[in-house]
């Protein structure tokens, strides 16, 4: 049975005149890529060094209900969850990777990293 279903995988049909012929199709032995021990994991970190991921920085949340987000107007204040000079949470993918401080950098926002918490508390995080 097993040598049935190999050799409808390794069949091919070619349609031709409306006249069908069948060819067997024979690929060549896959070999392992060979690699010494460390190198491998420095490559592969070397090949995602230049992938861009997406920064959050989380000033603060609010919760409104949505009759006042549609009365908001321009200079109306929304009032967040976190204190003023409060650490602002830096992640990615959700995942909170650091903690910093707002500062002004010519005239742009900018955040100073103050704490990037330990792995064990990064691991807590994830689950």
């Amino acid at each position: 049975m097993e040598d049935k279903a190999t050799e409808d995988q390794n069949v091919s049909t070619q349609v031709t005149d409306k006249e069908e012929t069948i060819k067997p199709v024979e690929f060549s032995p896959l070999e392992p890529v060979k690699t010494s021990a460390g190198d491998g994991n420095v490559n592969n970190m070397e090949m995602l060094m230049d992938v861009s991921i997406p920064v959050l920085v989380e000033l603060g949340k609010a919760e409104m209900v949505m009759r006042d987000v549609l009365a908001l107007t321009p200079g109306a204040i929304i009032e967040l969850d976190s204190l003023a000079g409060e650490p602002v949470k830096i992640t990615v993918r959700g995942k909170i990777i650091a903690y910093g401080e707002v500062v002004v950098v010519d005239e742009n926002f900018g955040v100073k990293i103050t704490k990037i918490p330990n792995p064990q508390d990064r691991i807590k995080n994830m689950v």
